[in-house]
């Protein structure tokens, strides 16, 4: 089961437009209003700090400043290895923006604000943010995320306001003077609605709110809560959570930057931080238990020796047809091979971050959007998004690139479909020696009921196969919803 260790809402919060709270959510300002155009008339609630600028001093064109004073610096040290991406001779400037993965650099200041040096510890309800989506009031907004037709949300812009988010509570926490801030990455992003109550529909309110829950030397944990709010309630219900894992670097990403300590000061503040403890051994455990370093157990090793024999051998699709072409696999089979979907894309420089590499958010929504559309294929219907997990940020993409997104079904449970998808950065001249860059494992749900399984060929599909099976044991929001379906037919 899915632990629902809650935040704890700070007191004494400030309520604005997020216009008036620039400062505090750069990130989300600039991809959400001057990417997209136009306000999207968000409220924004945060806990004021003394070094906060006022109002009328919140940073403009942050990202456009950064770039410039990143530009100056490096034609000021003409011939230099490498010039640090935050100096500059002009108005003092600090770096901002989203790393390869996300969110890195900093925010430009105006002359007249000092830069602050971030204190030796912060609390965690410092970094707290918030931001509501007054989907049932505006129409505007409810067609920016409206997917296809229906009154439904377009789950993959949200993934990149989570992004946007989790970058903002890290250098709301950690400060951004002197340092980069870089999503290493995505634990796991759960939905844990009733599915009894099918997706969440565009006539209600959502509200994201997080905080820095966990921080180590020069990493940190962001926990991000998401929840709907119906019509004329005052009540908001929690539908998923996010857990997104940041590090600080120097600005020339060599060496690791030290970020406040946590100073814990609420027994549900201890918890989660304890839970963020126990979340850095379980990533290393699932990097460690990755097919590529662990080999299969014995279990697995005979879950995968069960399906080869079952529908391999036991099977008419084994057998040959007169031409010589091989007989359909029956219609409750698919070889994993059949539901790979490819597409490529041209990365430009509209979605870049300050460093000039594609802005991670922007590559999350592009492989959510494409797992999609692969598990509709395989399911004959769309489905619904459970969770997200072992997203891994490998290396930066380039404006200019042609990233090619390779989906495939690894696993089938049921109604449960997993999918993972790899970015992978092509050369024209050369599109079968692709670099990947990213890796991206989702969960969905088929509305209509259990889908057809998929069988592996080869022995990397196997490999492919068990690790989804590993996954899928241990995502709880898999797992409840299977249970809660079970329950259901009793």
């Amino acid at each position: 089961m899915i632990s629902t260790l809650r935040i704890e809402e700070p007191q004494a919060l400030k309520k604005v437009p997020l216009e008036e709270a620039k400062f505090a959510l750069p990130f989300s300002y600039e991809v959400g209003e001057s990417r997209r155009g136009g306000s999207r008339g968000l409220v924004v609630r945060y806990k004021p700090r003394n070094e906060d600028p006022e109002a009328s001093e919140a940073y403009i064109s942050w990202a456009v400043k950064a770039r410039e004073a990143a530009a100056a610096a490096s034609a000021a040290a003409k011939g230099a290895a490498a010039a640090s991406p935050g100096a500059s001779n002009g108005p003092q400037s600090a770096a901002a923006a989203a790393s390869g993965a996300s969110t890195d650099a900093a925010v430009a200041t105006k002359p007249t604000v000092a830069a602050k040096i971030s204190p030796q510890q912060r609390a965690p309800s410092d970094s707290y943010l918030e931001l509501v989506f007054p989907f049932s009031s505006s129409k505007t907004l409810r067609e920016q995320y409206q997917r296809f037709t229906s009154n439904n949300m377009r789950f993959g812009l949200l993934l990149e306001d989570l992004d946007t988010l989790a970058g903002d509570i890290a250098a709301r926490h950690a400060g951004m003077e002197g340092k980069v801030l870089l999503t290493a990455s995505i634990d796991r992003i759960s939905w844990l609605k009733d599915p009894s109550m099918g997706e969440v529909s565009l006539a209600h309110d959502l509200r994201m709110a997080g905080q820095v829950v966990w921080a180590g030397r020069s990493s940190m944990e962001v926990l991000i809560e998401v929840s709907y709010q119906l019509p004329g309630a005052a009540q908001w219900n929690y539908m998923g959570r996010a857990f997104f894992v940041l590090v600080a670097r120097t600005p020339d990403r060599k060496r690791a930057a030290e970020i406040p300590a946590l100073t814990v000061q609420t027994a549900r503040e201890r918890e989660l931080f304890m839970q963020g403890q126990l979340h850095m051994r379980q990533r290393q455990q699932r990097r460690d238990s990755h097919w590529a370093r662990k080999a299969p157990t014995v279990e697995e090793i005979a879950i995968i020796h069960d399906l080869i024999r079952t529908h391999h051998f036991s099977q008419p699709a084994t057998a040959s047809s007169s031409n010589g072409q091989s007989l359909a696999a029956p219609a409750n089979i698919v070889p994993m091979r059949r539901t790979v979907l490819e597409n490529s894309c041209l990365m430009h420089t509209q979605d870049r971050n300050v460093w000039d590499v594609i802005f991670g958010g922007h590559l999350l929504r592009l492989a959510y959007e494409h797992a999609f559309a692969t598990a509709a294929l395989h399911a004959g219907v769309y489905c619904q998004s459970l969770s997200m997990d072992d997203v891994a940020y490998l290396l930066p993409v380039p404006i200019g690139a042609l990233l090619r997104l390779t989906g495939q079904v690894v696993f089938v449970d049921g109604p449960v479909i997993r999918v993972h998808v790899r970015a992978s950065k092509v050369e024209p001249g050369a599109p079968e020696q692709g670099v990947t860059t990213n890796m991206f494992s989702f969960a969905f749900m088929c509305p209509s009921g259990p889908v057809r399984r998929v069988v592996p060929d080869t022995m990397v599909e196997a490999m492919e196969y068990v690790m989804a099976h590993r996954q899928h044991a241990a995502d709880g929001a898999s797992q409840q919803f299977l249970e809660a379906l079970a329950m259901s037919k009793l």
